[in-house]
């Protein structure tokens, strides 16, 4: 019996949810076509690139009506918890209203972005990022001010959702014991798990009446309805640490253009790793560095911005090539959007969540029906993801 299906707008995020599900003890499944959707277990979530689209809509919805036919008690629509989104590009809005008109949503759609235990909070209908020791409005934090795709020019999220065609937008303050509103959407607010926890009460309470109960939301939202439908501390293990030597060389792919992901470039590049431009002749040099046994990277993060879509493509053929030729079986890669090109790249069917290397980063194991990718062990990691070591961890994961 599903419990909980979710769709989310990129691949990195989608990875996230099903780790909030499954660290509570839920089994769970995530596929990257409707084809392979099922009823198997607790959890069934359908990775897309919806973020990256000028039509959101047509990406998602039908997908939202195939888990609405699994009759869980609540459906997800998966965002970042920065809120990555613009009228033009990957609306949640127009997903939203979407969701209205299809007759799919009975009631208001709650929102939730935060996820307070990645440094994202919510209060008033604002939103903030914990960066260092400092807590600022979305649009005073410089990766989403400055994002060359979707920029935060306003941290309401009740004034985004309604710039992109929601219709009233109302507030859920923390703490609210009943979903009461004539609003089309409402924006919870979220600062401590145990916020989430009540909001998730909340919503099995409100799914139990009138569900399948259509919502989005970041990992939060799916921290909050495990939390609160499990009642019980998360239980899922780490992954064993392994050495560097015995597991071979890691490769990263990287298309982000955070500077996050910048200075993680950087510290591994001081530790010895070897650092390649992407570039459509690059593919020598990384199988020479990777047959050498040295871990690399390959990136178009540093420098000046190239096509995204031109980007995912060139990255995902290097990184397949190099699995293919079983020059490695640890591959890490870097940007939300670029993950989406790179998974497709290696036919991959389904990716199973088996650890993490950081929140919001967790480590899975790949199905494909191309036996070279099959099993491979592959972290998604969205551009404000982990410490300045990230990848440096990545090396003593198995």
């Amino acid at each position: 019996m599903t419990l909980f299906a979710f769709v989310a707008d990129d691949f990195t995020g989608a990875t996230d949810a099903l780790w909030q599900f499954r660290r509570f003890g839920l089994t769970g499944s995530l596929v990257t076509d409707l084809a392979h959707v099922h009823s198997e277990n607790d959890v069934i979530g359908l990775a897309t690139t919806a973020r990256a689209s000028a039509d959101p809509v047509a990406v998602v919805l039908p997908a939202l009506r195939a888990m609405a036919a699994l009759r869980p008690l609540a459906v997800q629509y998966k965002i970042c918890s920065t809120f990555d989104s613009s009228p033009e590009r990957g609306s949640i809005g127009a997903v939203v209203a979407a969701l209205h008109r299809s007759g799919l949503a009975t009631g208001p759609v709650p929102v939730l972005a935060a996820q307070p235990e990645f440094g994202r909070y919510t209060w008033f209908g604002n939103h903030f990022v914990r960066s260092g020791d400092e807590v600022l409005r979305l649009d005073r934090y410089p990766p989403m001010r400055d994002h060359p795709t979707t920029p935060a020019t306003e941290a309401d999220l009740c004034l985004r959702l309604r710039e992109q065609g929601v219709g009233q937008v109302g507030r859920l303050p923390a703490g609210t014991d009943r979903l009461e509103s004539m609003d089309a959407a409402v924006v919870a607010d979220a600062t401590t798990d145990d916020h989430l926890r009540a909001l998730g009460t909340l919503l099995l309470a409100e799914a139990r009446r009138r569900g399948p109960l259509f919502c989005v939301g970041s990992g939060g939202l799916s921290y909050a309805l495990a939390s609160a439908w499990t009642a019980r501390p998360t239980t899922s293990p780490e992954p064993e640490q392994a050495s560097p030597e015995a597991a071979g060389p890691v490769l990263v792919v990287s298309g982000s253009r955070s500077p996050i992901t910048v200075r993680q470039i950087d510290t591994a590049e001081r530790a010895g790793w070897r650092v390649l431009d992407a570039s459509w002749d690059v593919a020598g040099r990384v199988e020479e560095s990777l047959r050498e046994g040295r871990h690399t990277i390959v990136q178009s993060t540093r420098g000046p911005a190239r096509d995204p879509a031109g980007i995912g493509d060139l990255l995902g053929r290097i990184a397949a090539a190099a699995v293919r030729a079983g020059l490695v079986r640890r591959l890490v890669v870097a940007g939300g959007d670029t993950s989406g090109q790179v998974v497709a790249a290696l036919g991959a069917r389904a990716l199973d969540v088996v650890g993490t290397l950081a929140v919001g980063g967790p480590i899975c194991v790949l199905a494909s029906d191309d036996p070279a990718c099959d099993g491979l062990v592959v972290a998604l990691k969205g551009g404000q993801v982990g410490a300045d070591d990230y990848f440096l961890t990545a090396a003593l994961r198995p």
